[in-house]
């Protein structure tokens, strides 16, 4: 179904769809992992059973979102400063309480001229970031557009591009970002996976553009993976419907074979790595147990590019300080300058992780 304006029409989803996502809202259910406060009863017990499986119960919930974010970041301004990106597909609106700056609008601090397009399924969360973000009905500021529609359907992008009150074209490169607050709560019942889902959308992507997510993982070496399998299995018997944690080869999948960019200077093969350990803004303070069980990466679609590994060649190109093996100091910090890490936010971040 095509919708000539999302900002007068929301696209509308089928009834028994929308009545899933009315009983078990996946940004209602976060918002309940990370203490907020825009949650019912059945969504703190949904939050209960997903903070068992995890190191540090809530807590570590709460600092598990929180490095998602930072994540996205990162790979947002990696992707504008390296591979002169202009616009952006989000897939799910930013629901964490934490007080952090908007995704958007640390994207367009630094490339003002960026295009970003969140794209929510549930209606509620949608509107409300409508009056919050969509610049169109602002009158002003960098383009934002907030969107309804199913961001499980592989033919999403297809859409989008057809939509002539969204800001993309077909021919133009974009970053595709999906997060531990999307692909995870994918419903059981959607007659689709995780992978076909993603697959479907990168095929769509233009030539030039990149692929991001990141997905709540069963770690290789967990002490106790028995008890995130049984976590998880009773959230599905409950009737939540949703595999949150996968394996770190099945969470390789979703990138449809594409070439990974490098997640660090030191690193040396390609695959989805902790999400605090991609490019992070400074050696880690303190080990938590919990970043294990959350993974992203970065992929890119088309020509070779200098910071992606070739699937071909098994080695990544050897241009640039992103593929160096041995790293140091000022290496390290010309590559955070790149990404446009600030102390502002490297604090903010630190009061969201203890907050």
């Amino acid at each position: 179904m095509r919708v000539t304006s999302d900002v007068a029409i929301p696209r509308l989803m089928p009834s028994e769809q929308l009545a899933r996502q009315e009983r078990h809202s996946r940004v209602r259910v976060i918002d309940a992992l990370v203490g907020g406060k825009s949650n019912y009863a059945e969504d703190r017990d949904v939050a209960a059973r997903i903070a068992q499986a995890l190191p540090g119960g809530f807590r570590g919930a709460k600092r598990l979102f929180t490095e998602d974010f930072w994540f996205r970041v990162r790979v947002c301004r990696m992707l504008g400063s390296r591979a002169e990106i202009k616009h952006f597909v989000l897939c799910g609106v930013d629901q964490i309480a934490t007080g952090i700056t908007p995704l958007h609008e640390l994207i367009q601090r630094d490339e003002p001229d960026a295009v970003v397009v969140y794209v929510e399924p549930e209606l509620e969360s949608q509107r409300h970031a409508l009056g919050d973000f969509d610049s169109a009905l602002k009158s002003r500021g960098p383009v934002v557009r907030v969107v309804h529609d199913d961001i499980y359907d592989p033919a999403l992008l297809t859409r989008l591009f057809e939509n002539t009150s969204v800001p993309l074209e077909d021919s133009a490169p974009v970053a595709l970002v999906h997060c531990a607050a999307t692909l995870p709560f994918l419903p059981s019942d959607s007659h689709t996976t995780a992978a076909d889902v993603t697959a479907g959308q990168i095929d769509t992507l233009p030539e030039g553009s990149f692929f991001a997510a990141s997905h709540l993982c069963i770690p290789d070496d967990a002490s106790d993976d028995a008890a995130i399998i049984t976590a998880a299995n009773l959230l599905e018997e409950s009737g939540f419907g949703a595999r949150l944690f996968r394996s770190p080869a099945e969470i390789t999948e979703l990138f449809a074979g594409l070439p990974l960019v490098v997640p660090s200077p030191l690193a040396t093969q390609p695959k989805p790595v902790p999400c605090s350990k991609w490019y992070p803004d400074g050696p880690p303070l303190e080990r938590f147990d919990v970043d294990a069980y959350n993974v992203g990466a970065v992929a890119h679609k088309g020509k070779p590019w200098p910071y992606a590994w070739s699937h071909t060649s098994g080695r990544a190109a050897p241009a640039g300080p992103l593929v160096h093996r041995g790293g140091n100091n000022a290496e390290t910090a010309a590559i955070h300058r790149d990404l446009g890490l600030r102390r502002t936010d490297i604090a903010s971040r630190s009061g969201a992780v203890r907050g």
